[in-house]
């Protein structure tokens, strides 16, 4: 286990919190468990595409974007991976969801199963980070259409560099690197409970405890397995240790069921 930082705590409870989440499907990978978990574990994996809906008295944010109707018009992801088995079932985009009005959508990272959906969101605000920006992801007609922005992370939240992303302490933008080089976390300081959106440096919920991705699929889809392995540490902590902290993988099927 990698050394972690002494200021790792709990968050606190907020009961007056005006926020609330909600953890929705936007967008299905079908894939095998043996490209999801290194365990043992055999046969076909439906992961959803996780996006976080939160609703804040100054607008709704989004935790990623998950895919879109352009995926549904089989205009992205484009060739090679647009031969990857995706769908988008009608009613589940992101913007579908969060009726139509988006205030900021949060990117973990700039992976085409968490972008898709931005194309459905002309002129929104996108935060993301430099290198996320600089790695290539996002395709000239979405920097284009979509407002990026990169936060400054002044903060320390949780042992993490972080930006308080609507100036009142409810939701933090946290910087986790590794599966790509600007990876990212979101803290959601709700009225229900505490919520620690991880994104991709754990797909589902085996990853948060004893498993990993197989070492052949980590090398193609992980930027820096160093990285990788302090922030999924980091994330394993407050599993660990906060069991009131609802902790979201990026494809974890028990947060929400296709509609």
């Amino acid at each position: 286990m990698l050394p972690l930082t002494t200021d790792m705590v709990c968050p606190p409870a907020t009961p007056e919190s005006p926020v609330s989440v909600e953890v929705v499907v936007a967008g299905l990978f079908h894939t095998t468990w043996t490209d999801v978990e290194g365990g043992g574990r055999k046969g076909k994996a439906t992961l959803p595409l996780n996006v976080g809906v939160i609703r804040h008295p100054q607008g709704t944010v989004l935790v990623d974007s998950g895919l879109g109707q352009t995926t549904r018009d089989g205009t992205f992801p484009r060739f090679p991976l647009s031969l990857l088995d995706v769908e988008v079932p009608v009613g589940t985009s992101a913007f579908e969801h969060a009726g139509g009005s988006v205030l900021r959508v949060l990117l973990t990272h700039g992976h085409y199963d968490h972008i898709g959906g931005l194309f459905d969101l002309p002129g929104v605000s996108v935060w993301t980070q430099p290198a996320d920006i600089t790695s290539g992801w996002f395709p000239a007609d979405l920097q284009q259409l979509v407002k990026f922005a990169t936060p400054a992370m002044t903060a320390q939240v949780l042992g993490r560099p972080a930006a308080d992303v609507l100036g009142d302490g409810t939701i933090w933008y946290i910087s986790t690197p590794g599966h790509t080089l600007g990876a990212a976390s979101v803290l959601v300081r709700a009225k229900d409970a505490q919520w620690l959106f991880v994104g991709d440096t754990a797909w589902v919920d085996t990853h948060l405890h004893d498993l990993r991705r197989p070492e052949m699929i980590s090398a193609l889809f992980d930027s820096d397995r160093a990285q990788l392995d302090e922030s999924l540490e980091w994330s394993r902590w407050y599993v660990a240790n906060c069991p009131g902290l609802q902790v979201v993988a990026g494809h974890e099927a028990r947060w929400s069921a296709p509609k």
